[in-house]
């Protein structure tokens, strides 16, 4: 089911779909898909953020949430500087390359970029998706690959209950 929203509409709804919904948990592949329609500026594609994933950050640690870490510095890579001056990130590397650490930072950015949602594992052949996977106490962020299956990042945790899928 696809469902187009402005703005404020959209998140009035996902708010009365997580309640209703357990916390919109995923549904696979036919969960809720909603359109935004925002005709924002175009950054680089996900595609060339996956191209960017090395599993690393510039600056050359590790920190305790590295599924944030490594995926920021990909998106930084790929142009996505804002990532670098957002006010809103709570916490940032300690390694000295300013990435976000924090799942949850992330989730709020692609809810900001996103012009389509997707609660669930998005169909075959939908392209390339930012992810956000959760489970109690347990946070998670990636890209997904809906043509080949493939995902860049840490891990891909398709059991968890929530799978929220983000495009712009």
């Amino acid at each position: 089911m696809k469902i187009g929203f402005d703005r404020y509409g959209a998140g009035v709804f996902l708010l009365i779909a997580a309640l209703l919904n357990g916390c919109a948990t995923g549904g696979g592949a036919q969960g809720l898909q909603v359109d935004f329609g925002r005709g924002q500026q175009r950054n680089a594609p996900l595609a060339v953020v996956a191209r960017q994933y090395t599993g690393t950050c510039v600056g050359g640690q590790r920190e305790s949430n590295n599924c944030a870490h490594f995926l920021s510095d990909a998106f930084i890579r790929a142009g996505y500087t804002e990532l670098l001056k957002r006010r809103e990130v709570v916490e940032r590397c300690r390694c000295g390359a300013n990435r976000v650490v924090r799942a949850q930072d992330m989730l709020k950015w692609f809810q900001e970029k996103a012009e389509r949602f997707q609660a669930g594992t998005p169909k075959k052949g939908t392209g390339m998706w930012a992810a956000y996977q959760e489970k109690p106490n347990k946070r998670h962020v990636l890209i997904y690959d809906a043509d080949t299956g493939k995902y860049y990042g840490t891990d891909n945790c398709v059991n968890w209950p929530v799978q929220w899928y983000y495009q712009w």
